[in-house]
């Protein structure tokens, strides 16, 4: 089953801000879920599996000589 993640908790996983994650997901870098009812502010979340791969994605490794 897939677990779904709020901005608070990825901003939290992060170690940065809610607003930097909605500029994540705004620029594309960060996919995310819409849940929208009718009638209703829809909600955003993010895919555990998203945010791991967006780690995997962004981190550096440095090259042994």
């Amino acid at each position: 089953m897939t677990r779904l993640l709020s901005p608070a908790h990825v901003a939290e996983r992060l170690d940065c801000s809610r607003p930097h994650v909605y500029g994540l997901i705004a620029a594309g870098r960060l996919r995310a879920v819409e849940i929208k009812a009718t009638g209703t502010r829809a909600k955003t979340r993010i895919r555990e599996e998203d945010l791991e791969a967006f780690i995997d994605a962004n981190t550096r490794t440095t090259n042994s000589a």
